[in-house]
């Protein structure tokens, strides 16, 4: 059988309008994407609007994003409500709070190891940092290529790329958190093999498997030549939204391509329905 990879663009296009329920509400992937565009720019507001209390605000939504190890659903919502009602200045960056806090939230990786890496972070983004989020963010932007590999905050213990990138994506249209909903659609697309010119890179090895850190830059690589075949109309992080919605509405562990939209134009669609 002949294979044909389909078009970026085209293909993305026809997935907006493909219904997707998250947290109890349904709507298009479309307005998804649009949400979460809206927060990235609030986000970068509040960078841009520097001041003690935004410093915290960000501080805090990056912190629920790099405490995310050992989190599934509402436990992540809960630790970062819990984070705002004990971190609201700058003077309430103190050990007891962020034991509290984690207490509070019945922290599934247990409070000792989340307290060490908000301390840690905390030091980082006083001593390091000097709460210069823009200097950050800005830093980030330009090494996008290379997924910023000599971030600081990288050499923090139990912080991943994955996490590290989670918490970005709140800043930047550049980066996202890969996970196996978006892998998996990701090569039942064929997709995975726009990635063979990066091939000659030592930092990357082929594959989807986002737990391994070769195959995570790899990704991070992949998406950024996808936005840039779509002439920036979708940024890596529009493209990670819209294929986590797919694989979550459609496109699962057992893929109903008689639903999906691009069935047509995907390998593994027209495989299906060729086969079944």
């Amino acid at each position: 059988m002949q294979i044909t990879i389909p078009d970026v663009s085209e293909t993305l296009c026809r997935l907006m309008a493909v219904e997707s329920t998250f947290d109890g509400t349904t709507q298009p992937i479309r307005q998804w994407v649009l949400e979460h565009r809206t927060k990235i720019k609030e986000n970068r507001g509040l960078i841009e609007n520097g001041s003690s209390a935004n410093d915290i605000l960000v501080l805090n939504m990056f912190l629920r994003d790099l405490l995310v190890r050992a989190i599934k659903g509402e436990m992540g919502s809960r630790v970062y409500e819990e984070l705002l009602a004990k971190i609201k200045t700058k003077a309430d960056l103190i050990e007891t709070n962020y034991r509290e806090a984690l207490r509070n939230a019945n922290y599934r990786w247990g409070v000792d190891n989340g307290s060490k890496v908000i301390s840690d972070v905390v030091h980082h983004v006083q001593s390091v940092l000097q709460w210069n989020w823009s200097a950050y963010i800005e830093r980030a932007e330009n090494e996008k290529e290379n997924n910023y590999q000599s971030d600081p905050i990288l050499g923090i213990k139990n912080i991943s790329f994955k996490l590290r990138d989670l918490a970005l994506s709140n800043f930047s249209p550049h980066y996202a958190a890969f996970d196996l909903h978006v892998t998996r659609v990701l090569t039942r697309l064929g997709w995975l093999n726009y990635g063979f010119p990066f091939l000659g890179s030592t930092d990357l090895e082929m594959g989807n498997n986002p737990g391994n850190d070769k195959n995570y830059l790899f990704l991070h690589r992949l998406f950024v030549l996808l936005s840039e075949m779509t002439q920036g109309e979708y940024t890596p992080v529009d493209l990670d939204r819209i294929l986590w919605h797919l694989g979550k509405s459609i496109c699962g562990a057992r893929s109903r391509c008689g639903a999906c939209p691009v069935a047509a134009g995907c390998p593994t669609g027209k495989y299906r329905t060729t086969n079944d």
